[in-house]
């Protein structure tokens, strides 16, 4: 039998990209130019659902060796080149790992933008953890700089 149990944690992460709020936004708002950053290196991340609005859904499913993960998003709040807040859960081979709130902060900076992601997550029966988490998150946010950079 497994053991229940919920760990909690908490991580901001804060980066100065070298392009406008706009163009920030739109990286996370286009389906097309999301699947070009987010999720798996090299993988086929094109979401089975996106529905980027208020109310709205994304769904994706992706395998990282025999594992299958998959990402069910609620999108709660958007306000259009400043804010994106949302909520997901996350399986792992069909077992729920975690859910979270997640908010993406975009701030004019210069000619640039001050991005601020801040998660908070419950994660569960031992299956993720909040530094895991992040290490993951810091990745995704790495490869929106390099398409941001590249684009």
């Amino acid at each position: 039998m497994t053991e229940r149990s919920i760990a909690y944690g908490t991580f901001v992460i804060e980066r100065t990209l070298p392009v406008p709020p706009a163009r920030v936004f739109a990286a996370w708002a286009d389906v097309q130019q999301k699947t070009k950053w987010f999720g798996a290196p090299g993988g086929d991340n094109m979401p089975k659902q996106f529905e980027f609005r208020v109310g709205g859904r994304e769904f994706s499913e992706g395998q990282v060796g025999d594992t299958t993960f998959t990402f069910d998003v609620l999108y709660q709040d958007i306000v259009e080149n400043e804010r994106i807040i949302y909520t997901y859960d996350m399986t792992m081979n069909g077992a729920r790992i975690s859910v979270s709130l997640a908010s993406v902060e975009l701030r004019a900076q210069g000619n640039g933008t001050r991005l601020l992601v801040t998660e908070h997550g419950a994660y569960l029966d031992g299956l993720d953890n909040n530094e895991q988490r992040k290490e993951g998150t810091i990745a995704l946010i790495g490869q929106l700089e390099d398409f941001l950079k590249s684009a």
